[in-house]
């Protein structure tokens, strides 16, 4: 594992702002709530997140010599996955040119925000996960990887998620939703309360 870091340094004031954004996204998408008021909190959040993890250091990461504890379970992503389908209901989907697929066609692709976010989740979550458990050995290369899957993949789905977010809530969403509904809070693999 790399460990060639100072880890007295590793709690940065830029690493605990990325972290408090995370939580907050994470519990979001953990509990939902009413469809206009989470879209409109996850346009607020997602920015944010990206920029924060523009300011994170480049720790390297090797998938080979690191081995980093997962905290997001394929249960827990499914469960965010599905609430999160639950709530934006025929808003979910939407077409992209975004999808490393699209050199093998001509025309946008069909996605849903509730996958591109339930992959930001996972990510963001599982490093989380190494900060809850304090474990400062793992914590450089934990930062390495998520900042290589934000390079590779979970940042163009974020992307991609808030144009689609910016495109409901700006001309679809009507200002009284009827569908609009309170999804209950469920069980979740990764308890964000403890960073609040």
């Amino acid at each position: 594992m790399n460990t060639d870091q100072s880890h007295s340094n590793l709690y940065t004031p830029e690493l605990i702002d990325f972290a408090r954004t995370g939580v907050e996204l994470a519990a979001l998408l953990e509990q939902g709530g009413q469809r206009r008021e989470v879209i409109r909190r996850l346009i607020e959040l997602l920015p944010r997140l990206y920029a924060q993890m523009l300011r994170l250091p480049e720790y390297f990461y090797s998938s080979d010599e690191d081995y980093i504890e997962e905290y997001i379970t394929q249960e827990g992503y499914d469960r965010v996955r599905t609430r999160l389908e639950h709530i934006l209901g025929e808003y979910d989907s939407y077409l992209t040119t975004f999808s490393p697929e699209m050199q093998y066609s001509d025309t946008p692709l069909a996605a849903t925000i509730s996958e591109a976010l339930a992959d930001v989740y996972q990510h963001i979550g599982n490093l989380l996960g190494i900060l809850r458990a304090e474990n400062t050995i793992a914590l450089p290369a934990a930062i390495g990887r998520c900042y290589l899957y934000w390079r590779e993949h979970w940042g163009v789905q974020l992307l991609s998620a808030l144009s689609a977010l910016h495109q409901v809530y700006t001309m679809s969403l009507p200002e009284q939703d009827e569908e609009d509904m309170e999804v209950d809070e469920a069980d979740t693999d990764l308890s964000m309360q403890e960073y609040e």
